[in-house]
């Protein structure tokens, strides 16, 4: 009789995780970070929720950008009434897709930042990240000079994203703000769909 007890209560056990596993569309969040699976964002879905879910959640005032807390802020984008994607094939053709109409308006991704420096420089990404890399030129307002600034970029398949400082102009160069970005530091860490999912979300526009 005991054994079937403690076979019941670890089969349940099992069931909430698998539940909860698939609830999370975000199941490869780093320790510590899970702002999807435990924190205000749990119920929040790119391309399905909107603008009254996230004030639901944050408040009236906050549509584009707010507090998510004292450590963190949150901003919101999303799919606009003016949303147009091209694709060109090999054979030089051209197709234009236009989003459906019943996503206009819904939220199309969720970007969480730091409001102090968090070093990312010793945490080691598992597989089911890509390491991507990307560069902004900017106008330096102190010397009047461009400069660049290169990030390192950790997606999965599922639309989480970790971006992190990475060889940039602002090393060792103290802001207004008393931040020091050193390379490893996060910068933001983003939710948003995969791409299959929003290929879904967008129609072919037929020539007439």
């Amino acid at each position: 009789m005991k054994i079937l007890i403690v076979f019941t209560f670890l089969l349940s056990l099992v069931f909430v995780e698998t539940s909860q596993a698939q609830n999370n569309p975000y199941p490869n969040e780093l320790k510590g970070y899970e702002f999807a699976r435990n924190g205000k964002l749990k119920g929040l879905t790119p391309g399905v929720s909107t603008k009254a879910d996230v004030k639901k959640i944050f408040g009236k005032n906050c549509e584009n950008q707010c507090d998510y807390d004292t450590d963190w802020t949150v901003n919101f984008s999303y799919y606009e009434n003016n949303w147009i994607k091209d694709n060109t094939n090999e054979k030089g053709e051209k197709s234009v897709y236009y989003l459906d109409f019943k996503y206009l308006g819904n939220l199309r991704k969720i970007e969480i930042r730091p409001k102090r420096q968090v070093s990312f420089g010793k945490v080691s990404f598992p597989k089911t990240f890509q390491k991507l890399s990307r560069s902004l030129i900017t106008d330096d307002t102190r010397t009047g000079k461009s400069r660049m600034i290169t990030y390192e970029l950790f997606q999965d398949s599922l639309g989480l994203t970790y971006e992190l400082f990475g060889t940039t102009d602002y090393d060792n160069i103290k802001a207004k703000s008393e931040k020091l970005y050193k390379k490893g530091d996060l910068f933001s860490i983003q939710y948003s769909i995969s791409k299959e999912q929003e290929k879904a979300m967008f129609i072919l526009q037929k020539n007439k």
